[in-house]
C-alpha cells in the first residue's frame, strides 16, 4: 500500500473527529486514527490484521472489490449505533477502502441543527416579506442584495429591476431623487430622510449600517414607511376650523339613527348614555320615563342597538294609538274564528313577531286595566295565549316600556296594577327635558338644519343671533317642538339665512333678526365653538378638575386640556394634582 503509514497521513487522519480505518483489498487494516483506536481498543501492532477478525464488522470482501465508490450501513458497537460509510480508493499506490464510523446521535444532532437553521431562515424570510414597511438591503459597495414584497408595493419597482443592481447606478438612472443607503455607506452611521418617489408617494426612510463581529462594515439595511396618507391627514387637521364633524362625534358623542336622533352633548345625557350602555347587555325590563317629545323611543332603539339582540327584530307599538278593543289581539294575536271578522287562519301578535328581539311599548300608562294582568303573566311566564286560543306559546322577548305619566300615582289611584308596576320598573331611565340640557340645542339645530338641507337639496343656515333666543326658550314640547319650529322656519324662510322663527303651541312667540340690523358675523360653526367653550368652562367650574370634567363630558383629559388652551380657559392646575 506504499507509504500509507507515514507520519503525514497519520496526522491527517487524527484531525478527523470520527473513527477512520484504512483497509486494503484483502480486508486487512492498514491504518487508523486516534478515535478508532479508542473505539475498538487497538494498537499499532494490530495493523495488517483482518478487519473482520479485529472488529467483527462482517464486511464482505466483495464490497472491497465493488466498483461502487460509497457504501452506507448502520451497525451497533458496544450498544451504540453507528453510521458506517465505506469509500473505495483505487490509485497506483493503494487499492482498498477508507471506512468512516460516525455515531448516529451525533449525526442526528447535526441534522437537527441544520433543520433548525433552515426553519429559522424560513421564518426570517416570512417576517421580512410580511413587514408593512419596506426593507432594502445592500452590501458595503451598494449592491442590492434583497428587497421584500412591501418594497414593490410602495415603490412600484419589481424585484428583478432592483435586486443585483448598484444603488449608485439606480440613483444616476433616476429611480430615486436620493438614497439613504449611499449616505450610510459614506458615513457608516444611521441616517433618516424623506424620499419622494416617481409615483408621487412620500416615504420616510431610515438606513442602518451593518457590521461584522470583527467590526468590519458589511452593508446597509433600510426601512421605509409610506407617509403619504399621514401627510394628507395632517393637512386636513391643519385646515380644519371650528367644530368638525369628527370632533362632534368624539367630544359630544354625536350619534344618529336612521329613524331618530340620538345626541349626547350635556353631562346629564352623558349619564343617561352611560346607563344605556350598561343595561343594554342584559335582558332586564326597562321603564323609560320622560316628558312628551324628549326622545323616549330613540333611547329604546339605542338600548336595542347596543344589546345582544341587535340583529333580531325591534318592534315599537304605541298603546294609546290602538283602540282598546283591538289592542289585545294586536299584542297577543288570535286563533282562526276567534271573533266576527277575524281571519279564518288566525294571526300572529306583536309578541310573536318580536320573538328573540325587543318589544317597545310606548305610553304604557294607557294600557287598559284588564290587559295589564295578561301582560304581567307574559313577563312572569315568558309565554302568551292568543285570543280564542287554549295552548300557550313560548316567547323570548326583551320588554322596554315608556310613559310620560306618573305610574306610581296611577298605582295609588288604582288605575295601574302595583305588581305590574314593579315588574316593569326593574331599571328606570329618566330622560331629562330639553330645558334641563339647553347646551344641546346648538347641536340639534345643526343636525336638523343639515337634515332639511339634505332632504330639499338646499344649503340654508340659521342666523347665529337666533340661537340665543332658542337657548332662552323653555321648550315645553321638548325636542319634537324644536324640530317642528326649525322645519317651519326653514320652509318659510325666503333667503339662504333663516332670520325668523316662531315658537310656542300657537306660535305666539316671534323671534326675528332684521336683515339690515347688523351683518351676520358668525357662521354656525363659530357659534357652536362659542357654546363648546361654554360647555367646557361650565364643566370645569362644576367639577373642579380636568379629570372629572373629562369624565362628565365623556372625553379624555387631554382633550379638555387642549380645548381649554384653544379657548383661553384658565385651569386649576393644583386641583389636578
Amino acid at each position: 500500500m506504499g507509504n500509507i503509514n507515514n507520519s503525514l497521513l497519520k496526522a491527517f487522519l487524527n484531525l478527523i473527529p470520527s473513527a477512520v480505518l484504512v483497509v486494503d483489498q484483502q480486508g486487512n487494516v492498514c491504518a487508523f486514527n486516534i478515535p478508532a483506536r479508542k473505539l475498538f481498543g487497538i494498537s499499532e501492532e494490530d495493523c495488517g490484521k483482518s478487519l473482520n477478525d479485529l472488529f467483527s464488522l462482517k464486511i464482505p470482501d466483495r464490497r472491497f472489490q465493488s466498483a461502487k465508490k460509497v457504501h452506507l450501513k448502520s451497525i451497533d458497537i458496544n450498544g451504540i449505533n453507528y453510521e458506517l460509510r465505506s469509500v473505495a480508493v483505487n490509485t497506483d499506490d493503494f487499492k482498498g477502502r477508507i471506512v468512516l464510523l460516525t455515531e448516529v446521535t451525533e449525526v442526528k444532532v447535526l441534522r437537527d441543527q441544520l433543520s433548525e437553521v433552515s426553519v429559522l431562515k424560513e421564518e426570517l424570510e416570512k417576517v421580512i416579506d410580511g413587514s408593512y414597511d419596506y426593507i432594502f438591503v445592500t452590501d458595503a459597495k451598494g449592491n442590492v442584495k434583497r428587497i421584500n414584497d412591501a418594497y414593490s408595493r410602495i415603490t412600484g419597482y419589481k424585484r428583478e429591476e432592483i435586486v443585483g443592481q448598484n444603488i449608485y447606478d439606480l440613483v444616476a438612472r433616476g429611480y430615486f431623487d436620493r438614497a439613504v443607503s449611499i449616505d450610510v455607506i459614506e458615513s457608516q452611521q444611521t441616517q433618516t430622510l424623506t424620499q419622494t418617489l416617481k409615483s408621487g408617494k412620500t416615504v420616510l426612510v431610515t438606513g442602518n449600517p451593518l457590521f461584522s463581529d470583527t467590526g468590519e462594515f458589511i452593508g446597509v439595511v433600510t426601512n421605509g414607511r409610506d407617509i403619504t396618507e399621514l401627510n394628507r391627514l395632517k393637512q386636513e387637521i391643519k385646515l380644519a376650523e371650528g367644530l368638525t364633524q369628527h370632533y362632534q362625534k368624539q367630544l359630544l358623542k354625536f350619534q344618529m339613527d336612521t329613524e331618530g336622533d340620538y345626541i349626547v352633548a350635556s353631562p346629564k345625557m352623558a349619564e343617561v348614555s352611560d346607563l344605556i350602555q350598561r343595561i343594554a347587555k342584559v335582558d332586564s325590563t326597562v321603564l323609560i320615563n320622560g316628558e312628551s317629545g324628549v326622545g323616549k323611543e330613540i333611547v329604546a332603539r339605542e338600548i336595542h342597538r347596543n344589546s345582544l339582540r341587535s340583529e333580531r327584530p325591534y318592534i315599537c307599538i304605541n298603546c294609546a294609538a290602538i283602540p282598546d278593543n283591538l289592542l289585545e289581539s294586536e299584542l297577543f294575536g288570535y286563533e282562526g274564528g276567534a271573533f266576527t271578522g277575524a281571519n279564518k287562519h288566525g294571526k300572529m301578535g306583536i309578541f310573536e313577531l318580536a320573538n328573540g328581539g325587543t318589544l317597545f311599548l310606548d305610553e304604557i300608562g294607557e294600557l287598559p286595566f284588564y290587559l295589564q294582568a295578561k301582560l304581567l303573566r307574559v313577563i312572569q311566564e315568558n309565554e302568551i295565549l292568543r285570543v280564542g286560543g287554549t295552548t300557550p306559546i313560548r316567547i323570548d322577548v326583551r320588554l322596554i316600556t315608556a310613559t310620560n305619566r306618573d305610574l306610581w300615582k296611577m298605582v295609588n289611584e288604582r288605575q295601574f296594577r302595583e305588581d305590574l308596576y314593579y315588574r316593569l320598573n326593574v331599571v328606570q331611565v329618566r330622560i331629562p327635558p330639553l330645558r334641563e340640557r339647553k347646551e344641546e340645542i346648538p347641536v340639534f339645530v345643526e343636525y336638523f338644519i343639515g337634515m332639511l338641507n339634505k332632504k330639499y337639496k338646499l344649503s340654508k343656515r340659521i342666523s347665529p343671533e337666533l340661537i340665543d333666543g332658542l337657548m332662552s326658550y323653555d321648550w315645553p314640547g321638548n325636542i319634537r317642538e324644536l324640530r317642528n319650529a326649525l322645519e317651519q322656519a326653514y320652509v318659510t324662510s325666503p333667503g339662504a339665512i333663516i332670520t325668523d322663527i316662531k315658537l310656542g303651541p300657537q306660535q305666539e312667540l316671534h323671534m326675528a333678526i332684521e336683515a339690515n340690523s347688523r351683518p351676520v358675523s358668525l357662521s354656525l360653526k363659530d357659534a357652536l365653538s362659542q357654546y363648546e367653550s361654554k360647555i367646557i368652562k361650565d364643566a370645569l367650574e362644576a367639577h373642579g378638575t380636568t379629570r372629572k370634567a373629562a369624565a362628565a363630558l365623556g372625553v379624555s383629559q387631554a382633550t379638555i386640556w387642549r380645548k381649554a388652551k384653544q379657548y383661553n380657559i384658565s385651569l386649576n392646575e393644583e386641583g389636578d394634582n
